[in-house]
């Protein structure tokens, strides 16, 4: 079984979201599930902190051997902080995915933090893949 650590909401597309006590800002991570079924990450392009992302647009890109993964934002928001350290070594996303987020960013529509999934619900969705 995918480990799926139950303080995080979790979107279908395989993301991993820890919301501030307020719900006001995220960080933003790729899980356990999806460093899985990626080969080798060599490198990682992300948005630029400052600027505006929006929900199911392509925001991350993750450069692996047999091509570009462009990755959709599981959030509507401004990036207020990018993880220099995956930036530097990608593979910190396949030894601790849960460890290393990918973006903390202002979270500008509260309604779509109701669209993501508990653990529970994620490792049901997970069971149906």
């Amino acid at each position: 079984m995918i480990e799926c650590p139950e303080e995080l909401l979790y979107h279908p597309r395989h993301f991993w979201v820890r919301l501030n006590e307020s719900g006001t800002e995220a960080e933003v991570g790729i899980t356990d599930e999806m460093q899985d079924r990626l080969p080798e990450i060599v490198s990682v392009d992300l948005p630029l902190e400052g600027s505006d992302v929006e929900i199911d647009a392509p925001c991350f890109h993750l450069h692996l051997p047999s091509g570009i993964r462009h990755l959709k934002s599981p959030l509507s928001g401004e990036i207020i902080a990018v993880n220099e350290e995956v930036l530097d070594n990608p593979d910190l996303l396949h030894l601790a995915p849960y460890r290393y987020w990918l973006v903390r960013m202002h979270v500008d529509t509260p309604e779509e933090v109701h669209l993501l999934l508990n653990a529970e619900r994620y490792n049901t969705y997970l069971e149906s893949l």
